[in-house]
């Protein structure tokens, strides 16, 4: 999500930006891919209803808000930051507001916690970020990063957070000449960054341009995008621009530069963003479809959901982190009221997800369930009577459905690392029968379970160990082709592509998937290969 921070009293029409029109600006910034404005600064003064007033306003022109609030003292905090904001937040309980907070010169741990604390007694659905300066909060040199990164981490609790300034470190390490060599703070800092400030450095002066000006913007976001699903939010200081830049070209060419520098998972991030609802609603609709066979679809890249001659079923529920980025977990007990039956394989999060399955045993689904996560099962309210453990190597019957279980390969073979799993051999009359290997670490042939050679396998690529950007794999890609033809010789799915949450170096992408499937074709030409989005129908 890109993001802009403006003036409020701008917005408000208390000031001006010279050459800068509200409504234009906002029209441009929309057109060019905006969807949040963050507003600088609310401050304790300002009339609630005004705040609200300027919120809708934006709301209504597509963006979501953010705020840069302010606080004189420990003992006004409460009151400097959420007065302002009273009504604004009473009238957003369904949506997370993220509030930003330069920090006091005083121990700021308690006043962060006492903050959370009281938005959560009031119900309000808020993240504090306290954000890194470029001095210290007593206007010394020094890292205020790492002053940050201490309040955050002993105010302890899961609504206070970091807001990463970007170009007041590089300010930090560029006077200190810590720069190039050092262009991040430790990585305990960024593992808490809820929200970014964004702009480029003249010299040693912040908050300029970013194509016109010094910002080592890619090498900056890579290391922490994997798991940021906040707004990438540019913060010009218009004043400082005066005479050297025109405000609006300012404007649309840092965001265009921003675009052009976003990581590839921050880009996966916003595709999923926009798009993933309408394509779980794709997903979902194999469910309304009258079909023999078997059709299925992926829900996420390890959630699978199949139709059987219009018996409904699905496997391992889970949407991972797409939970940060869309509210598709909270309809999806709706959307999948008629299903029949859910099978379980592992109880690692992109297969087994707690917010997904306490969903989904809402419903009057039946549940597969390994033995050996029966009370993980129950921790998560999946109800004893909804469920049927599974067994190895004990067929299971239900309705025309028979499925077998086999045990997995999720256990490395050398460091033996990894969680005890369930594959599934499962047969339908009318339909192809079907192999799910699932999860699979060690791709040996010796010992693998002497089944009949399936119409088609199901195939979670991996190539090894954080290797998904090597430019080589060796003969690992023909290694994975022959455990899969074990399997069926027929047809192969591939699945378990672009998983979000992932560092990039772990995350499995098409390119990976056809080289398995170019190893399997040098084997048998006449082999079928599928390669599925979400959303996407196969009709296997």
């Amino acid at each position: 999500m890109i993001g802009v921070s403006l003036p409020y009293s701008w917005l408000t029409g208390e000031s001006r930006v010279p050459k800068l029109d509200v409504d234009k600006t906002l029209v441009t910034l929309k057109e060019e891919g905006v969807s949040q404005i963050e507003l600088r600064t609310i401050l304790p003064h300002h009339d609630p209803d005004e705040v609200l007033r300027i919120s809708d306003m934006l709301g209504e022109r597509g963006f979501s808000v953010s705020i840069h609030s302010y606080m004189h003292t420990r003992e006004s905090a409460v009151k400097d930051v959420f007065s302002p904001l009273s009504r604004l937040l009473e009238g957003r309980r369904e949506v997370r507001t993220v509030i930003v907070l330069h920090l006091l010169d005083e121990d700021n741990a308690p006043i962060l916690r006492s903050l959370a604390e009281y938005a959560e007694q009031k119900g309000y659905n808020v993240v504090i970020a306290a954000e890194n300066n470029r001095l210290m909060p007593n206007g010394k040199e020094g890292d205020c990063a790492e002053f940050v990164l201490d309040a955050v981490t002993r105010a302890d609790h899961r609504s206070v957070g970091i807001c990463f300034d970007l170009g007041h470190y590089i300010y930090y390490v560029k006077k200190h000449g810590l720069y190039p060599e050092k262009t991040l703070p430790r990585v305990e800092f960024l593992d808490k960054i809820v929200h970014t400030h964004i702009h480029a450095l003249d010299g040693l002066k912040t908050h300029f341009p970013l194509p016109a000006c010094e910002l080592p913007l890619s090498e900056m976001l890579e290391p922490f995008s994997y798991k940021y699903f906040g707004a990438y939010n540019l913060e010009l200081d218009f004043p400082r621009l005066e005479g050297l830049f025109d405000p609006e070209d300012a404007l649309v060419g840092s965001v265009h530069h921003l675009l052009s520098h976003l990581p590839p998972l921050a880009k996966l991030y916003r595709r999923i963003r926009l798009e993933y609802k309408n394509d779980l609603s794709r997903a979902l609709s194999v469910y309304g479809e009258k079909t023999e066979g078997t059709l299925m679809s992926l829900a996420n890249p390890t959630f699978y959901l199949f139709n059987t001659g219009g018996y409904l079923w699905a496997m391992d529920p889970a949407f991972r982190f797409v939970n940060y980025l869309t509210d598709a977990k909270d309809h999806i007990a709706v959307q999948m009221k008629d299903v029949s039956l859910m099978v379980v394989t592992h109880e690692h999060v992109d297969h087994f997800e707690e917010e997904a399955v306490r969903e989904l045993a809402k419903t009057e689904m039946t549940w597969i369930i390994p033995d050996f996560m029966y009370e993980a099962a129950l921790r998560w309210g999946i109800r004893p009577k909804k469920i049927i453990v599974a067994h190895k190597n004990q067929p299971i019957c239900i309705d025309k459905l028979t499925f077998l279980p086999f045990e997995g390969r999720h256990f490395r073979p050398v460091t033996k690392k990894g969680v005890p799993a369930y594959g599934y051999y499962v047969t339908a009359e009318g339909s192809p029968s079907m192999a799910f290997p699932t999860d699979v670490r060690d791709f040996s042939l010796d010992g693998l379970p002497e089944l009949p050679s399936a119409d088609v396998v199901f195939s979670h690529v991996f190539l090894g160990d954080g290797a998904a950007n090597d430019s080589d794999f060796g003969d690992k890609p023909e290694e994975v082709a022959r455990f899969l033809l074990h399997f069926s010789k027929k047809h192969i799915v591939f699945a378990h592509l672009y998983e979000n949450g992932r560092r990039y170096e772990d995350m499995w992408r098409p390119e990976h998937a056809r080289l398995i499937a170019d190893a399997a074709l040098s084997h048998y030409p006449d082999l079928r290969i599928s390669i599925p989005e979400v959303g996407d129908h196969i009709l296997l």
